[in-house]
Protein backbone atom coordinates (compact mmCIF):
# COMPACT_ATOMS: atom_id res chain seq x y z
CA UNK A 1 0.00 0.00 0.00
CA UNK A 2 1.33 3.81 -0.73
CA UNK A 3 1.94 6.19 1.42
CA UNK A 4 -0.16 9.34 1.71
CA UNK A 5 0.99 12.56 1.42
CA UNK A 6 -0.73 15.13 2.06
CA UNK A 7 0.75 18.96 0.85
CA UNK A 8 -0.93 21.81 2.52
CA UNK A 9 0.45 25.02 1.08
CA UNK A 10 -0.83 27.67 -1.06
CA UNK A 11 1.78 28.69 -3.75
CA UNK A 12 0.68 26.49 -6.27
CA UNK A 13 4.27 26.23 -7.76
CA UNK A 14 5.98 25.19 -4.52
CA UNK A 15 3.39 22.50 -4.10
CA UNK A 16 2.63 21.58 -7.65
CA UNK A 17 6.97 20.86 -8.09
CA UNK A 18 6.74 18.97 -4.19
CA UNK A 19 4.12 17.10 -5.67
CA UNK A 20 6.16 15.95 -8.73
CA UNK A 21 8.85 15.50 -6.89
CA UNK A 22 7.38 12.81 -4.62
CA UNK A 23 5.53 11.26 -7.29
CA UNK A 24 8.14 10.26 -9.32
CA UNK A 25 8.42 7.13 -6.20
CA UNK A 26 6.02 4.96 -6.60
CA UNK A 27 6.05 4.34 -2.58
CA UNK A 28 3.92 7.79 -2.14
CA UNK A 29 0.42 8.79 -3.36
CA UNK A 30 0.01 13.00 -3.12
CA UNK A 31 -2.93 15.24 -2.54
CA UNK A 32 -2.77 18.66 -2.62
CA UNK A 33 -4.59 21.20 -0.51
CA UNK A 34 -4.26 24.90 -1.03
CA UNK A 35 -6.26 26.38 1.87
CA UNK A 36 -6.36 24.35 5.38
CA UNK A 37 -10.59 23.83 5.07
CA UNK A 38 -9.59 21.32 2.61
CA UNK A 39 -7.01 19.68 4.69
CA UNK A 40 -9.77 19.48 7.75
CA UNK A 41 -12.37 18.26 5.02
CA UNK A 42 -9.99 15.91 3.75
CA UNK A 43 -9.17 13.99 6.91
CA UNK A 44 -12.65 13.14 8.21
CA UNK A 45 -12.64 10.42 5.64
CA UNK A 46 -9.04 9.92 4.48
CA UNK A 47 -6.08 8.59 6.33
CA UNK A 48 -2.63 10.64 5.32
CA UNK A 49 0.59 9.04 5.98
CA UNK A 50 2.35 12.20 6.53
CA UNK A 51 1.51 15.68 6.21
CA UNK A 52 3.69 18.30 4.44
CA UNK A 53 2.51 21.70 5.89
CA UNK A 54 3.46 25.18 4.62
CA UNK A 55 4.03 27.65 8.01
CA UNK A 56 2.13 30.27 6.61
CA UNK A 57 -1.17 29.84 5.29
CA UNK A 58 -3.81 32.29 4.40
CA UNK A 59 -4.90 33.93 7.92
CA UNK A 60 -3.73 31.63 9.86
CA UNK A 61 0.36 29.54 10.69
CA UNK A 62 0.99 26.50 11.01
CA UNK A 63 1.69 27.10 15.19
CA UNK A 64 -2.46 27.75 14.86
CA UNK A 65 -3.14 24.53 13.11
CA UNK A 66 -0.82 21.80 14.74
CA UNK A 67 -3.25 21.66 17.99
CA UNK A 68 -6.14 21.00 16.19
CA UNK A 69 -4.07 18.28 13.67
CA UNK A 70 -2.64 16.64 16.65
CA UNK A 71 -5.75 16.08 18.45
CA UNK A 72 -7.60 15.13 15.25
CA UNK A 73 -4.71 13.43 13.78
CA UNK A 74 -2.16 12.24 16.50
CA UNK A 75 -0.50 9.31 14.59
CA UNK A 76 0.24 11.44 11.64
CA UNK A 77 3.53 13.11 11.68
CA UNK A 78 3.86 16.59 10.47
CA UNK A 79 6.97 17.97 8.61
CA UNK A 80 6.66 21.99 8.09
CA UNK A 81 8.39 23.03 4.75
CA UNK A 82 9.11 26.57 4.93
CA UNK A 83 10.82 30.00 3.55
CA UNK A 84 10.66 31.07 7.60
CA UNK A 85 13.69 30.33 9.68
CA UNK A 86 13.28 32.94 12.24
CA UNK A 87 15.16 31.25 15.45
CA UNK A 88 11.81 31.78 17.74
CA UNK A 89 9.30 30.13 15.34
CA UNK A 90 11.92 26.81 15.03
CA UNK A 91 11.60 27.11 18.90
CA UNK A 92 7.66 27.11 18.98
CA UNK A 93 7.78 24.47 16.22
CA UNK A 94 10.10 22.19 18.23
CA UNK A 95 8.05 23.09 21.04
CA UNK A 96 4.73 21.53 19.29
CA UNK A 97 7.14 17.83 18.60
CA UNK A 98 6.31 18.71 14.49
CA UNK A 99 7.99 15.13 12.46
CA UNK A 100 10.79 17.75 10.90
CA UNK A 101 11.40 21.01 9.31
CA UNK A 102 13.17 21.15 5.99
CA UNK A 103 13.29 25.50 4.69
CA UNK A 104 12.71 26.12 0.90
CA UNK A 105 15.65 27.55 0.93
CA UNK A 106 17.72 24.17 1.02
CA UNK A 107 17.82 21.72 -1.76
CA UNK A 108 14.57 20.34 -2.94
CA UNK A 109 16.08 16.70 -2.56
CA UNK A 110 15.58 17.96 1.25
CA UNK A 111 11.94 17.05 1.27
CA UNK A 112 12.63 13.38 0.17
CA UNK A 113 15.37 12.54 2.86
CA UNK A 114 12.79 13.80 5.45
CA UNK A 115 10.29 11.51 4.33
CA UNK A 116 11.91 9.03 4.21
CA UNK A 117 13.54 9.79 7.62
CA UNK A 118 10.28 10.34 9.40
CA UNK A 119 8.07 7.70 7.31
CA UNK A 120 10.74 5.16 6.82
CA UNK A 121 13.05 5.29 10.03
CA UNK A 122 11.04 7.25 12.30
CA UNK A 123 13.32 9.80 13.07
CA UNK A 124 12.89 13.63 13.16
CA UNK A 125 14.55 15.52 10.31
CA UNK A 126 15.98 18.71 9.49
CA UNK A 127 17.12 20.18 6.97
CA UNK A 128 20.50 22.23 7.13
CA UNK A 129 18.93 25.47 7.38
CA UNK A 130 16.82 24.57 9.97
CA UNK A 131 19.24 22.37 11.70
CA UNK A 132 21.89 24.92 12.41
CA UNK A 133 19.14 26.68 14.20
CA UNK A 134 18.24 23.61 16.48
CA UNK A 135 21.85 22.88 17.34
CA UNK A 136 22.23 26.43 18.67
CA UNK A 137 18.90 25.80 20.50
CA UNK A 138 20.41 23.11 22.42
CA UNK A 139 23.76 24.78 22.43
CA UNK A 140 25.27 22.44 19.57
CA UNK A 141 27.31 22.83 16.94
CA UNK A 142 29.74 20.18 16.29
CA UNK A 143 26.69 17.29 15.72
CA UNK A 144 26.31 18.01 11.68
CA UNK A 145 28.83 14.96 10.94
CA UNK A 146 27.03 12.59 13.03
CA UNK A 147 23.43 13.60 11.36
CA UNK A 148 23.48 10.06 9.22
CA UNK A 149 23.76 8.20 12.16
CA UNK A 150 20.70 6.19 12.76
CA UNK A 151 20.69 4.00 16.30
CA UNK A 152 19.55 0.36 15.82
CA UNK A 153 16.41 -0.53 18.03
CA UNK A 154 18.98 -1.90 20.60
CA UNK A 155 20.97 1.01 20.53
CA UNK A 156 17.88 3.38 21.10
CA UNK A 157 16.25 1.48 24.14
CA UNK A 158 19.87 2.37 25.89
CA UNK A 159 19.59 5.94 25.01
CA UNK A 160 16.17 5.99 26.30
CA UNK A 161 17.16 4.05 29.15
CA UNK A 162 20.46 6.77 29.68
CA UNK A 163 18.00 9.59 29.63
CA UNK A 164 16.09 8.62 32.38
CA UNK A 165 19.33 8.40 34.49
CA UNK A 166 20.19 4.67 34.92
CA UNK A 167 23.67 3.35 35.30
CA UNK A 168 25.57 1.13 32.74
CA UNK A 169 24.71 -1.47 35.87
CA UNK A 170 21.54 -0.87 36.13
CA UNK A 171 20.93 -1.20 31.94
CA UNK A 172 22.25 -4.48 32.37
CA UNK A 173 19.65 -5.62 34.75
CA UNK A 174 17.28 -4.76 33.04
CA UNK A 175 18.10 -5.88 29.69
CA UNK A 176 20.04 -9.07 31.00
CA UNK A 177 23.17 -8.70 29.57
CA UNK A 178 26.49 -7.87 31.13
CA UNK A 179 27.87 -4.32 32.38
CA UNK A 180 30.62 -4.72 30.04
CA UNK A 181 28.91 -5.28 27.05
CA UNK A 182 26.64 -2.32 27.90
CA UNK A 183 29.70 -0.38 28.31
CA UNK A 184 30.82 -1.78 24.80
CA UNK A 185 27.47 -0.41 23.38
CA UNK A 186 27.77 3.32 25.27
CA UNK A 187 31.43 3.62 23.72
CA UNK A 188 30.29 2.70 20.37
CA UNK A 189 26.60 4.97 20.52
CA UNK A 190 29.05 8.12 21.50
CA UNK A 191 31.71 7.23 18.37
CA UNK A 192 28.95 6.35 15.64
CA UNK A 193 26.55 9.33 16.43
CA UNK A 194 30.16 11.93 17.18
CA UNK A 195 28.96 12.50 20.31
CA UNK A 196 31.61 13.75 23.26
CA UNK A 197 30.16 12.28 26.45
CA UNK A 198 26.27 11.07 27.43
CA UNK A 199 25.10 14.72 27.67
CA UNK A 200 26.18 15.81 24.57
CA UNK A 201 24.34 12.53 23.34
CA UNK A 202 21.38 13.34 25.06
CA UNK A 203 21.08 16.77 22.69
CA UNK A 204 21.61 14.69 19.66
CA UNK A 205 18.94 12.25 20.96
CA UNK A 206 16.30 15.35 21.34
CA UNK A 207 17.29 16.98 17.95
CA UNK A 208 17.02 13.48 16.23
CA UNK A 209 13.77 12.39 18.21
CA UNK A 210 15.38 9.25 19.88
CA UNK A 211 13.96 9.84 23.17
CA UNK A 212 10.54 8.53 23.05
CA UNK A 213 9.86 7.81 27.26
Amino acid sequence: MKEHIYILDDHPMIAEGTAQLLMTDERYQVTIGKHYSELYNFIESNPISLLIIDYELQDKTALDLLPYLQKKIPQTPVLVYTMHTEFWIIKLLIKKEVAGIVSKNDNTSEIKKAIESILLTKNKYYSPTALNIVLSLVGDHSATDSIAYTPSPREKEIINMLSCGYTSEEIAQKLNLSKSTIDTMRKNILLKSGAINVSHLMRLAFIKGWITT
